[in-house]
């Protein structure tokens, strides 16, 4: 491949575009910690409304820019930008089910905050190189009840955000925690951020974990065994087999990004970047991967490719602010 091309910024950053908007939730968030951590309560409630209604105005503006994100734009430390992955992925899948904006607000509030209770183990398990230690599965396993007691204790007082966090990592075979709750006794939402908290985590990198295509996280997110069919469905149908900001190369040789997802879930629009030897493509082309000629046949580590293209280049204005100077 050529040399990398600097990312593209707008002269004026008070803009307010899906790209700077996902990059000012993910900074609020990471504020809205350490005011838990160092300063108690505080007006940690009023933080999460706010970044609740951002999380809400950025998949108004481009869930194609929200959702490439996740792949493409990955500087900050793992805690923050994972609870902002999967938020946004819960919003976009709860509005595909029709559900209001008020019961989205306290379920994207609950992935927010789902793993309040272990923050700092969190970043500390993505840089060891080795799996979690007894004591710290123990952590593991306590931190959505650790999680809602913080969060009460800080008058939140809404039942369905605090009833989320709780339960995000209850199964209905009875074999998750803390409660070992099944069946229905486990709310649908609760399970739905536990699907996209399981399915986000594939993505990232950790010193002792792989990062999956997101294809392969698919597939080994649905695989499992301890979903229903309408949940893995409605993940699916939210993300596509190859959601945007996924690099894949086509039968024609072309190295491309997904920009948007087509009408076949696993058949995307792509922006094509590359030729079949790899040179950079001048004049970008979007392809119908309906077509044989444009087939995915791979799906490429989408980090690497990142630093090759401006994400104005894909998604226009909505993407400015995405990509952060080198």
């Amino acid at each position: 491949m050529q040399s990398a091309q600097p990312p593209e910024q707008s002269d004026d950053p008070a803009v307010v575009t899906a790209g700077r908007l996902v990059r000012a939730i993910r900074a609020g968030l990471a504020a809205a910690l350490v005011t838990v951590h160092d300063r108690g309560a505080g007006d940690f409630v009023q933080r999460m409304s706010q970044l609740v209604e951002q999380v809400q105005a950025a998949c108004d503006r481009s869930p194609d820019v929200a959702i490439a994100m996740i792949l493409l734009c990955q500087e900050e430390p793992y805690a923050v930008r994972h609870a902002v992955d999967v938020a946004l992925v819960v919003e976009l899948a709860l509005r595909r089910v029709g559900h209001g904006a008020s019961v989205r607000r306290s379920v994207v509030a609950a992935a927010l905050t789902m793993n309040l209770g272990m923050t700092e183990l969190q970043d500390q398990l993505t840089h060891q190189d080795f799996p979690p230690t007894p004591d710290q599965r123990q952590q593991i396993q306590l931190h959505p009840q650790h999680g809602r007691d913080l969060l009460r204790a800080m008058g939140v007082a809404d039942t369905l955000w605090l009833d989320c966090v709780l339960q995000h990592h209850e199964i209905p075979d009875g074999s998750g925690y803390p409660n070992h709750l099944s069946g229905e006794q486990i709310l649908f939402e609760a399970r739905l951020i536990g699907l996209a908290d399981r399915y986000c985590a594939l993505l990232t990198q950790s010193a002792w974990r792989n990062a999956l295509r997101p294809d392969s996280a698919l597939q080994q997110t649905l695989a499992q065994g301890d979903i229903d069919s309408k949940l893995g469905r409605l993940l699916t149908q939210t993300l596509g087999v190859y959601p945007p900001g996924a690099v894949v190369q086509l039968l024609r040789g072309e190295i491309a990004v997904v920009k948007r997802p087509g009408l076949i879930e696993s058949a995307p629009l792509v922006m094509s970047l590359f030729d079949s030897h790899g040179r950079i493509l001048v004049n970008r082309t979007e392809r119908d991967t309906r077509h044989e000629e444009n087939t995915v046949t791979g799906v490429l580590d989408s980090q690497k490719v990142a630093r090759y293209f401006r994400l104005t280049e894909v998604w226009a204005d909505e993407a400015s602010g995405a990509q952060l100077r080198h």
